[in-house]
């Protein structure tokens, strides 16, 4: 199942989410262990600035955090499709949002549930996601005892079809109705995510696995957080209620369009109009091995 219009992880949306009819369709079978069905034909492909090990260390935690967030999403808040480990790796959600002195990056630092949607009077049918996300590591540097993670993501290759024609697809950066993109910037996020490896929570959690994490399955096996822990994570904002960071400046902005592997024309053309065929998703990058051993 999949809400109408597709959450995006770490607490903002590319569109509000829309009330609709359930569809009698089926999901097939998962294709992959640990990797939902409705994800079967969507692949993450991940990249990284100079310096950055996306294979070892804390961004094998960012990069199995995120992943988890958007399947989650994909999946209409089934909060089972995230990786193993992901609910040991992350503090529960902080509770109402917007309560004065609250800190947004913990406010839905774990995927809103079905249920919670459910709550909100959403419907949801089900439906696969298609195509590839281009998700680049802009910066990983020291933050007190732990790391923070710039991300951006390129939210103009992710497809889904039309609730009446399933052949007719489109991207998750565009508008449903009309095609056109649902802002300007709609078709590149910017997410932050902060965490530690010295939180008491993950004190007596196994070591990560000295395996690098790459290889031909688009999930991991099993456990990858190891130690690390989620400390906050969000998109565009942070900080706490009547003091918030728009950490999404043009500058970062602009070494998200550089990092993206489509040029310019290219990612319009994906993230706008309507389409016969999602693009091909290829092979998941750099992917997780079969086995950690």
């Amino acid at each position: 199942m999949i809400i109408t219009a597709l959450a995006v992880a770490c607490g903002e949306a590319t569109e509000a989410p829309q009330a609709t009819t359930e569809s009698t369709s089926a999901l097939p079978p998962p294709k992959f262990s640990n990797y939902p069905a409705e994800a079967n034909d969507f692949r993450f492909h991940w990249s990284a600035a100079p310096g950055i090990d996306l294979e070892r260390g804390p961004a094998v935690a960012v990069r199995a955090y995120l992943e988890s967030m958007r399947l989650a999403a994909f999946a209409g808040g089934d909060a089972s499709v995230v990786y193993p480990g992901f609910l040991e790796a992350t503090p529960e959600n902080s509770g109402r949002p917007g309560t004065p002195g609250r800190l947004v990056q913990l406010e839905h630092i774990r995927p809103e549930t079905r249920a919670e949607y459910e709550a909100e009077g959403l419907k949801y049918v089900e439906r696969q996601v298609y195509g590839y996300q281009p998700t680049h590591i802009v910066s990983l540097e020291p933050q007190g005892e732990g790391y923070r993670a710039t991300v951006c993501l390129g939210a103009y290759s992710v497809y889904r079809t039309d609730d009446a024609d399933r052949s007719r697809y489109f991207s998750t950066a565009a508008n449903e109705k009309t095609g056109e993109m649902l802002r300007d910037d709609s078709d590149i996020q910017l997410w932050r995510v902060e965490l530690t490896d010295k939180d008491p929570r993950t004190a007596t959690a196994p070591a990560s696995s000295s395996v690098p994490q790459s290889g031909p399955m688009p999930a991991p096996a099993d456990d990858v957080f190891g130690r690390w822990f989620i400390t906050g994570a969000n998109s565009s904002i942070w900080g706490q209620i009547g003091e918030l960071e728009n950490f999404d400046t043009e500058e970062l902005q602009q070494k998200c369009k550089a990092a993206m592997p489509d040029d310019a024309a290219a990612r319009m053309a994906m993230a706008t109009g309507f389409h016969d065929a999602p693009p091909p998703h290829g092979e998941p990058i750099p992917g997780w091995p079969a086995a950690n051993g």
